[in-house]
């Protein structure tokens, strides 16, 4: 019998991207409950059904659980009848804390400073991110040393751990994804061809091509520019 879970968020967040993504891959149905934060959509219910959560997305509701945290949400998901190998094909405790030491960077590293570039940019948020436009330069800054960094550690490899694509593959190409919506334009891509080529593999991936179909990709990057919001 197939379980009854709930996911909440909205299609175009990553985190929650990752979710649906992970449960693609393991063949695990998810219902999807509507919740954008930044946005007030179903945020007070969200909050009060998971109060330490902060209005932060996404959570996972199920027989016997309430999770939040998206590292805790992909683990639960990947451990719970593990048909794709997304802690490592070998199965061993050092592949699997590699792929969770990659997810971390991912969610605690990568997102937040890629944000700090783009999210103030963002425009129609009834919630916007506080724009400071020494705050964003300083974020593109941290951001690009960041992704060259990046580049270095994917040249030369497949996939981050083993040989197949893990939670590791995932978190960071979907946090990549965000950069490549908003402000990572052509001239970026063109300059970091290994950090595209593994986008591309996990982009390509049956269970990423399931959940997103297609990728948005801005030609230009995103003037450093106070966005209007929405009254």
């Amino acid at each position: 019998m197939a379980i009854d879970f709930t996911l909440y968020g909205y299609d175009d967040n990553p985190r929650t991207r990752i979710i649906k993504i992970v449960a693609a891959a393991e063949g695990i149905t998810l219902n999807q409950s509507l919740v954008v934060p930044r946005k007030g959509i179903n945020k007070a219910a969200y909050m009060k059904l998971f109060p330490l959560s902060q209005g932060k997305i996404p959570a996972l509701k199920g027989p016997g659980v309430m999770i939040t945290e998206t590292i805790a949400i992909a683990y639960y998901l990947s451990k719970l009848n593990p048909k794709s190998h997304l802690l490592g094909s070998a199965g061993t405790l050092a592949q699997e804390s590699l792929v969770l030491s990659y997810v971390s960077f991912a969610n605690q590293e990568f997102l937040p400073t890629l944000a700090r570039w783009f999210l103030p940019l963002i425009p129609g948020l009834t919630d916007p991110a506080p724009y400071n436009y020494e705050a964003v330069e300083e974020g593109k800054r941290a951001s690009l040393v960041l992704l060259d960094k990046l580049e270095v550690v994917l040249s030369g490899v497949e996939w981050l751990v083993g040989n197949s694509p893990t939670l590791a593959d995932i978190f960071v190409a979907i946090v990549l994804s965000r950069g490549l919506q908003w402000v990572l334009g052509k001239e970026w891509r063109d300059a970091h061809p290994v950090a595209m080529a593994h986008f591309e593999r996990v982009k390509n991936w049956k269970a990423v091509a399931q959940v997103i179909p297609d990728f948005k990709l801005v030609e230009v990057e995103s003037p450093n520019v106070q966005p209007e919001k929405v009254i």
